[in-house]
């Protein structure tokens, strides 16, 4: 069975991420109904034919290679031009945490990095300060946090604050993580960090993407807004890690703004709950 007709199977059918696509040796593609994939997976697929195939060889560079240093000097130099920069935003993105809301400004999570290493992601507090505790305290909350992609709509969140919804809007939570590449736990760009439970969405994936440093932005993010699921999240990211060049990473970079106004105005809305259907 070819490795992307596999792809393609595992992109429509979330039980299939868990598996191997090449033991599934019963479905073929033309079980798959003209139409039904994705069309961005499809394209990715078609432009990058057998481009996946090599993701579940695990292929680490040593930790010192000259690429390696090329690739930290540059997260360097950048995130330090990006802290001087964006100090303003960071100035803003600070009142506006503490404004109504007192606790600590920088709000602390285990997510996993380089080689499955748990280390702490920085972001400016968007919540309560006990919001890990309510969370798991309201099994019903916490059902619909995990069946979403392990996050909650901004407007069925009872745990943020109110300008904690406009830090979220604008992404300036997220500022913070900016330290987090300055401590070599990020990189610029790469895969989004996922939480502990997350991994298992990855299957036989998941080496790989652990193979690498997590990014403060990626191709997911620039690509669908940060709003794609499981699994189709799985082969944006694989398309990622198996291309991965500067050039592509430049690319990136100049499109997260743009990214992030798009999903600003997008979610103008998002704020409020949705009006009460009339009887």
């Amino acid at each position: 069975m070819a490795y992307t007709a596999a792809h393609r199977i595992m992109a429509s059918d979330p039980e299939m991420v868990g598996s191997n696509p090449h033991t599934q040796s019963q479905t073929t593609p033309d079980a798959l109904a003209p139409g039904g994939t994705d069309p961005i997976i499809q394209q990715a697929m078609e432009e990058f034919e057998g481009g996946l195939a090599r993701v579940t060889v695990l292929r680490v560079r040593p930790q010192w290679d000259t690429a390696a240093i090329r690739e930290r000097l540059w997260d360097v130099v950048l995130a330090s031009i990006a802290l001087v920069a964006l100090s303003p935003l960071f100035l803003l993105a600070a009142i506006l945490t503490r404004y109504k809301s007192p606790g600590p400004l920088i709000f602390r999570q285990k997510r996993l990095g380089k080689h499955g290493v748990p280390f702490d992601i920085l972001k400016f507090r968007s919540m309560r300060i006990d919001a890990e505790k309510f969370l798991r305290e309201h099994a019903d909350l916490y059902r619909r946090y995990v069946a979403n992609n392990f996050k909650l709509d901004l407007w069925e969140d009872p745990r943020i604050s109110p300008c904690g919804r406009f830090l979220r809007r604008s992404k300036l939570d997220e500022l913070p993580q900016i330290w987090n590449v300055l401590r070599g736990e990020m990189t610029l760009v790469g895969s989004r960090p996922i939480v502990p439970p997350e991994i298992v969405n990855y299957g036989i994936y998941a080496k790989r993407l652990l193979s690498v440093r997590p990014g403060v932005t990626g191709y997911w993010q620039v690509t669908m807004g940060g709003e794609m699921g499981y699994p189709r999240r799985v082969v944006l990211d694989m398309f990622y890690v198996e291309h991965k060049t500067r050039a592509l990473d430049m690319l990136i970079l100049l499109k997260t703004f743009p990214a992030i106004c798009f999903h600003f105005w997008k979610n103008r809305k998002s704020a409020k709950p949705p009006p009460a259907a009339s009887h």
